[in-house]
């Protein structure tokens, strides 16, 4: 049957009106999923000076940030894609540099993998994420996280990735916790037969009070060695009595059995604190001073120096920030490390180093 006129008028005429809305509502469609993501970058570029001319092309003694001296180099470069919505979420970050080849590249096949994990939530304020994370344990992270571009002694011995399943609650706006199920301490690929666990409690008294408590436990020993069960306790506290001054103080606690280096039948302890503080002189302008303290007697987790123990140091660091944009810095600053007497470590036989950085980021 042939169409008329009429009838073909009137579905070109539909046609015409309903082309444009299909359009329209495929657009609305497409903008409502990518709506839920969210791209961002990261970099970090210095240069580091030291007195320890021991190291030539290797990474230093406390370098876990800025770890090469006397060259130009890279911190990090990270792209990561992040989905938020009500139900689920997720993350992949993938990064190059010297921090993940120091930190990652050691303990992980997947070294250029900085997170990478999924989550759902069955109920408000209930969330279960599984995958590859960031560590849970520390007062510092990434340099555009920290009041300077090096680490304290302590943050150098915690843990700096982790993998495995946590379940985080919001009890109110002022009190979460967080339990982890993990493959070790420090590990994406699990050593041996054994899991480790932790928990992070955190708690905002006031705008200007928040504390956190961390803890990891479990065996770390690589598969064929004797088990020994790891604790490490760490405590945060996160203090801003004006709008000008931050204050961060941190304490870590570790046990292991069997492990004192005088008796391998009872129990080793490790210890550290830190104390930082910056002021902010203008939005742009800043400085910051850290002082420190750590001991590990028995090389929990440390290595054992020349006189048969682990490492016992103390630090003080100083520094100057400038902010040109609220997402970038430039840091100068000045570390003194200091390590027991006995400990001649360092060049020409000095238990003493002093180092200079100079830093660089853009966050975007």
């Amino acid at each position: 049957m042939k169409m008329t006129k009429t009838k073909l008028t009137v579905l070109l005429f539909t046609l015409l009106f309903l082309l444009p809305n299909i359009s329209v509502s495929q657009d609305k469609d497409i903008l409502n999923y990518f709506k839920n993501f969210s791209i961002s970058t990261y970099v970090d570029a210095y240069y580091s000076y030291d007195n320890d001319k021991n190291v030539f092309d290797g990474p230093r003694l406390f370098g876990s940030l800025s770890p090469y001296r006397d060259q130009f180099r890279l911190n990090i470069a990270q792209v990561s894609l992040k989905y938020s919505a009500e139900k689920i979420r997720g993350t992949f970050t993938i990064h190059y540099g010297d921090i993940p080849e120091v930190n990652w590249g050691p303990v992980t096949r997947s070294k250029y993998v900085q997170e990478a994990n999924v989550g759902f939530s069955p109920v408000k304020s209930l969330w279960i994420d599984g995958g590859y994370f960031v560590t849970h344990i520390g007062a510092e992270s990434f340099p555009k996280y920290n009041f300077f571009s090096s680490f304290s002694l302590m943050s150098n011995f915690e843990p700096f990735l982790q993998s495995g399943v946590k379940v985080s609650y919001d009890f109110s706006d002022k009190f979460s916790a967080c339990l982890h199920i993990l493959n070790g301490n420090n590990l994406f690929e699990d050593n041996n037969k054994n899991k480790s666990a932790g928990v992070q409690l955190s708690y905002t008294a006031s705008p200007k009070l928040k504390l956190i408590y961390n803890n990891i436990v479990g065996n770390e020993q690589p598969a064929g060695f004797q088990g020994k069960t790891r604790l490490l306790n760490n405590f945060i506290v996160n203090f801003y009595p004006t709008d000008k001054i931050d204050v961060v103080a941190a304490a870590d606690y570790g046990t292991q059995e069997l492990s004192k280096l005088s008796d391998p039948t009872k129990s080793a302890n490790y210890y550290g604190v830190s104390l930082a503080g910056r002021y902010k002189f203008t939005p742009k302008y800043s400085a910051s001073l850290r002082g420190e303290f750590f001991q590990d007697l028995d090389g929990v987790v440390s290595s054992i120096m020349y006189n048969g123990t682990g490492i016992k140091a103390n630090a003080l660091t100083i520094g100057c920030e400038y902010k040109p944009v609220d997402n970038a810095y430039v840091r100068l600053e000045y570390r003194y490390v200091q390590t027991d007497a006995a400990q001649k470590i360092f060049y020409n036989g000095a238990n003493n180093r002093s180092e200079a950085t100079l830093s660089m980021g853009f966050e975007y």
